[in-house]
């Protein structure tokens, strides 16, 4: 820092405390507001509107101008709050270069850390130096440190103990005289050269003349202690008491906790610094131990005895001190309560103890309110009344589900479930069903559907709002589970209710369950007035979130109704909106739309970089659909540019003898992804066993949003495969949607032409040529209307190969894909083939005029 200093560059600490009461985020509290002495940091993130995220991270720095929000937080919102730090930093280093010191980050919290992987992951030409000091010997966090490592920006020191020439300098500098080379050899074998053990054992060898000590112990307890015992009597005592609250202390709290008035108290403390111990800040009254292993030291020379009143005393403190100002020091009181505990009053620790929990949550620390939580069923075992118990399993519950322990998250909910329904608790009963969403993950899912299928059970139709919550997360994890029979029923059951109750949140929860199991065809109209609801709820909160879904719903429609224009303006429509939300979520929905709407278009690199950079926008928030659906908006660009090893692997298939790993949380579409896949690539053996694995086609549990993908691809491989039977049902199958496009229903991940088109697939191969002309034809038609580029037909001057389509005619590998803007390839060839009939039953002499010329 002092060379960042002389330099002109701005420098900043942030010091982690090793203490388990300090609050989350706090060596990122003391950088901002070390930078907030430099510079006006309240103006900056007003004017970037930042202030709301950057209030919980640091509330002494900033303040949320805004009605701060009852939630128990989400990841996105972590996100939004770590890219508030992000675009803050980012302004700073617009101004100048910026030095960031952390120091002790194996004492962090977890939070702390994963901020800092946030800002290593999204550095790019920033003027910003991080220094990180970390001690290896800690394991705390062990696997985050290491992926930092891995970081392409970051660059491992590792620094070691001081060599025996440096140790002989930091001797003399200490002793004020040159110290003997035996000396400072003997000083460098029982250091290590550690600077701080160094500079303790210089200081003894100025109170003892007879050179080093027989016994100079490495151990740092027992060099404090000897300068304790040079201290007097209370304020050996002072210090000790001091070293319960923790590296930094407050003169006015200790001296409640030793019971000695403020100014006698300051006296004392002006020994203890005069010896070396601590330092007096420049704020009255703010003390602070020389090194965080003095003030552990210090605290180790206690007994537990005098640990435990101790910690007892300083919670007392601070609450008889703190009064309204009780919330910065809630992770203060659960550290010192929760010891105390042992003395008695369980009850009071635990609802200090769940009161931390609850703060670490609203600051989207989600690990620090997991251990709180388990704390606080500790603490509070066998003197807790149910309803407590369960309402901290359902804290747990939730906290272990943002931070990405689904398992852990749903066993707690499970646990909260069986209590509540033993103590007649139906609330609770529901709570605990609400806390996880579904993953299209079966395992996950399943347990989430049990939760529900309990909670509708034990919860009547009062209160309707709560009902209604509880039915349209049923329909959900039923419809991601593709068991669409009990999901309509329960959509529109919640949405009965929540229209009942009059509750806008309960109403938003119910359209969005009925949007999921209306994403297939047959629900097409329902979805535009869904999104019509939606939207003038979200105009009536003032909520950009629920304006945006209501948008991206209709980006959905309109490719599914072919009207490409209407999706353009929609998705401008998503992206100011998706900004004003902020996070890594929104973006996402919003890069997945432009990369399909440029694939529609043929505009395929632009299509591939939108696509990698929405997962990579995704991917750190641990989203479980994020690979799937980079996978399937890379393979709808290779259908027209060919596979090549990031569309195959991202798919799950690896080279020829490996297993392919279809997503196995996609149900049958990804079963048929790979297998469509695998037919374009030649290796229809495999594609065939994969495809078998599904069974007969009238016993596919299809989900709704993927029914039109799932009969295109169905249709591909069986004529692939030759398997007539097959290719004759999914036909009739997907007759019905005549005029629909094939997409996705649920969000967008590639467009795939008309109906016609995989209609009149099926029909060439079938041999029903005057249907596949008409089929195909109609196709065309629609693409050249909508603007779908990526098959609409076109003239060309070579002479393409024959499409090869239907059997009996040399094509034993069935259907291969064609590149952009040639549908008239196939169009041309059954043409052709329909004049050449051997029954003559063809109404022309000559083939039918290309419907683009």
């Amino acid at each position: 820092m002092a060379l960042a200093g002389a330099k002109g560059v701005t420098g900043v600490w942030g010091r982690a405390v090793e203490s388990a009461g300090a609050p989350p985020y706090w060596p990122w509290r003391q950088v901002l507001r070390g930078v907030g002495e430099i510079v006006d940091l309240t103006a900056m993130a007003d004017e970037h509107r930042l202030s709301a995220d950057l209030a919980r991270l640091a509330p002494d720095v900033f303040v949320d101008r805004e009605t701060p929000a009852v939630s128990g937080g989400s990841a996105e919102e972590r996100f939004r709050q770590f890219d508030a730090v992000a675009v803050l930093l980012r302004q700073l280093t617009r101004r100048g270069p910026l030095v960031i010191g952390l120091d002790d980050v194996h004492a962090a919290d977890h939070a702390s850390l994963l901020l800092l992987q946030h800002l290593a992951r999204g550095v790019r030409d920033e003027r910003l130096l991080v220094v990180v000091n970390h001690r290896d010997t800690e394991q705390t966090h062990g696997a985050l440190v290491a992926e930092l490592l891995r970081e392409p920006v970051t660059r491992h020191i590792h620094l070691g103990g001081l060599a025996a020439r440096a140790v002989g300098r930091q001797l003399a500098s200490v002793v004020g005289h040159d110290v003997g080379h035996a000396e400072v050899a003997r000083v460098h074998d029982l250091t290590g050269g550690n600077p701080f053990f160094v500079a303790e054992v210089g200081r003894m060898l100025t109170d003892r003349r007879d050179g080093v000590p027989a016994v100079v112990t490495t151990n740092l307890r027992e060099a404090i202690g000897t300068r304790l015992s040079r201290l007097s009597a209370d304020a050996a005592w002072l210090l000790r008491a001091a070293s319960i609250v923790g590296r930094e202390f407050s003169a006015t709290v200790v001296a409640a906790m030793v019971d000695l008035p403020v100014m006698d108290c300051l006296g004392l403390l002006d020994e203890a610094a005069a010896a070396g111990l601590v330092e007096v800040p420049p704020a009255a009254g703010e003390h602070r131990f020389t090194h965080t292993l003095v003030r552990d030291a210090t605290e180790a020379t206690l007994g537990t005895p005098e640990r435990v009143r101790l910690h007892r005393l300083a919670a007392e403190a601070l609450e008889q001190l703190c009064g309204d100002r009780l919330e910065q020091h809630l992770f203060d009181l659960a550290r010192h309560w929760a010891v105390a505990a042992v003395q008695g009053d369980r009850a009071r620790a635990t609802g200090w103890i769940e009161r931390a929990g609850a703060e670490a949550m609203r600051r989207h620390s989600y690990e620090e309110g997991a251990r709180l939580f388990r704390l606080a069923l500790d603490v509070g075992a066998g003197e807790l009344d149910e309803a407590a118990r369960c309402r901290l399993l359902l804290g747990l519950g939730s906290a272990l589900h943002l931070s990405s322990d689904t398992p852990g998250g749903l066993e707690a909910c499970l646990q909260a479930s069986t209590l509540a329904s033993e103590i007649g608790r139906p609330d609770l009963v529901a709570q605990a069903a609400l806390v996880a969403e579904p993953t299209f993950q079966p395992e996950t899912d399943l347990v989430i559907r049990q939760l529900c299928e309990k909670a509708v059970a034990a919860v009547g139709s009062e209160p309707a709002a709560l009902r209604a919550r509880v039915m349209a997360r049923f329909a959900q994890v039923c419809d991601y589970l593709a068991d669409v029979e009990p999901a309509g029923p329960a959509s529109e059951e919640a949405v009965a209710l929540a229209e009942l109750s009059g509750e806008p949140a309960a109403l938003i929860a119910a359209l969005h369950a009925r949007q999921m199991v209306c994403s297939g065809p047959d629900g097409l109209d329902e979805r535009a007035s869904l999104a019509e609801r939606v939207l003038s709820l979200g105009r009536e909160a003032g909520d950009p979130n629920e304006q945006m879904w209501a948008h991206l719903w209709w980006v959905d429609v309109a490719f599914e109704r072919g009207d490409f224009g209407g999706a353009a303006r929609e998705v401008e429509t998503v992206a100011p909106l998706a900004k004003e939300v902020g996070g890594p979520l929104a973006r996402w929905q919003l890069l997945r739309c432009q990369a399909m709407l440029a694939q529609a278009q043929a505009r395929f690199d632009d299509a591939r970089r939108l696509t990698d950079e929405a997962f990579s926008t995704v991917a750190p928030t641990g989203h479980p659909a994020a690979g799937l659906i980079r996978g399937a908006q890379l393979m709808a660009v290779a259908r027209h540019t060919g596979h090549d090893n990031e569309s195959i692997a991202a798919n799950g298939i690896l080279g020829p003898g490996n297993p392919v790993q279809p997503f196995q949380t996609a149900g049958v579409i990804g079963a048929l992804a790979s297998a469509e896949i695998l037919t374009e690539i030649g290796r229809l053996r495999e594609a065939a066993t994969i495809y078998r694995s599904l069974g007969a086609v009238a016993h596919w549990r299809i989900s709704p949003h993927s029914t039109l993908a799932t009969y295109k691809s169905g249709i591909w491989v069986a004529a692939a495969l030759d398997i007539s039977d097959d290719v004759g049902s999914l036909r009739e199958l997907l007759s019905p949607y005549r005029g629909h496009h094939v997409i996705s229903g649920a969000g967008p991940l590639g467009y795939f032409g008309p109906v016609e088109l995989w209609l009149g697939v099926a029909a060439a191969y079938l041999d029903l040529l005057d249907e596949a002309v008409a089929d195909l034809e109609t196709a065309a038609k629609a693409c050249a209307v909508s603007g779908a580029a990526v098959f609409t037909p076109r003239r060309s001057t070579s002479s393409p190969a024959p499409w090869r389509a239907g059997r009996g005619r040399g094509t034993s590998t069935g259907p291969v894909p064609w590149p952009p803007g040639q549908l008239d390839r196939p169009l041309r060839s059954v043409c052709h083939r329909s004049l050449q009939r051997p029954d003559g039953c063809s109404n022309s002499s000559t083939p039918p005029p290309h419907p683009c010329r």
